[in-house]
């Protein structure tokens, strides 16, 4: 698939969850619920993909990247991301990864952005992209954020 497809089927699929899903995110519920939603909903859209949250594995052993500690030294760490298309037990059809965070919560975006450039680096995702999403009150409101890594 193609960039644009890509980009097409993300912004589709973000729209169906603000409609779909639109109490969920003005309650605020957790990130992994959201996730789990947003997944179910990309699912439609990848035949030959499977679509996985918080999927921890590289092949079949646990999934680790290489990430800066505290004092900047390279140590591997595990990771769990949020949303993940794919093809499980192997690398070869890595299409997307994606990390969630929601408007109310305040940790910077900066080290999802770092993660997901490591993971496509490391991994080998074709593609990766940032989503911050309007939740809580003003879920309604402008507030997304897309980063295409």
């Amino acid at each position: 698939m193609d960039e644009q497809t890509i980009k097409q089927i993300l912004s589709v699929a973000v729209a169906t969850l603000q409609e779909e899903e639109a109490t969920i995110l003005q309650f605020d519920v957790g990130e992994r619920t959201i996730c789990a939603c947003l997944a179910a909903i990309l699912k439609r859209a990848f035949d030959n993909h499977s679509v996985h949250v918080e999927y921890n594995r590289h092949g079949v052993y646990p999934k680790e990247i290489e990430l800066p500690d505290g004092a900047g030294q390279l140590t591997d760490k595990r990771i769990f991301p949020d949303i993940i298309v794919h093809k499980p037990g192997h690398d070869d059809a890595n299409l997307l990864v994606v990390e969630v965070k929601k408007t109310t919560n305040p940790v910077s975006d900066d080290l999802d952005i770092a993660k997901l450039q490591q993971i496509k680096q490391q991994i080998g995702y074709v593609f990766a992209v940032f989503l911050r999403l309007p939740t809580g009150p003003n879920a309604d409101s402008a507030g997304q954020r897309i980063v295409w890594i």
